[in-house]
């Protein structure tokens, strides 16, 4: 009987210190994928230009018009999706995952593949995002399942023209997102 009590211990043991690696990722990969306390509808805006969506692409607009386009914030256990208020069409990165592809938005009522994004804080803390204002937040933008961010392109033109919004090559330094919310 003391015999199979010691087996059980030392199994246990074994089991705990083997376990215990696989479970604290599991525990850590729960805690980065929490819903996200921004919620309600938004505005995104990247480099000085608002998020606008024309022809359902994603550009980043510098001048006042065309007016920012108005996104819902739809919580999923993976991550958020971003609904367009107007057309009812969700954001997406192309299903190729080609670096330097711009985002789209969908038929209303699809929901694309690769349409889920985890919103991080700059400094990858917990707190999702600085707070900048009352509804506005710093933020990075990743495409969920990858590693890879979305932004404007590196090399543009200088003129005032509204800027692809794109899904950037993996490892590059991840761009900073203002998230206001507007109601």
């Amino acid at each position: 009987m003391r015999m199979l009590r010691t087996r059980l211990a030392v199994l246990a043991a074994t089991l705990a210190v083997a376990l215990t690696p696989w479970l604290a990722d599991a525990s850590c990969a729960t805690a980065r994928q929490a819903p996200s306390p921004i919620s309600g509808v938004v505005i995104l805006k990247i480099g000085g230009g608002h998020v606008v969506n024309v022809g359902n692409k994603l550009f980043a607009a510098l001048l006042p018009h065309p007016l920012p386009t108005k996104f819902r914030v739809v919580n999923t256990p993976e991550g958020v999706r971003f609904r367009d208020e107007r057309t009812g069409g969700v954001v997406y990165a192309d299903p190729s995952l080609e670096p330097f592809s711009q985002l789209s938005v969908s038929e209303p009522g699809q929901i694309p593949p690769y349409s889920t994004w985890i919103l991080e804080s700059p400094e990858g803390d917990a707190d999702e995002g600085d707070e900048l204002s009352a509804g506005a937040k710093v933020v990075t933008i990743k495409l969920a399942g990858t590693d890879q961010y979305i932004g404007r392109h590196f090399a543009e033109d200088r003129s005032l023209l509204p800027k692809r919004v794109l899904l950037l090559p993996p490892g590059v330094q991840a761009p900073l997102w203002t998230v206001e919310s507007v109601g």
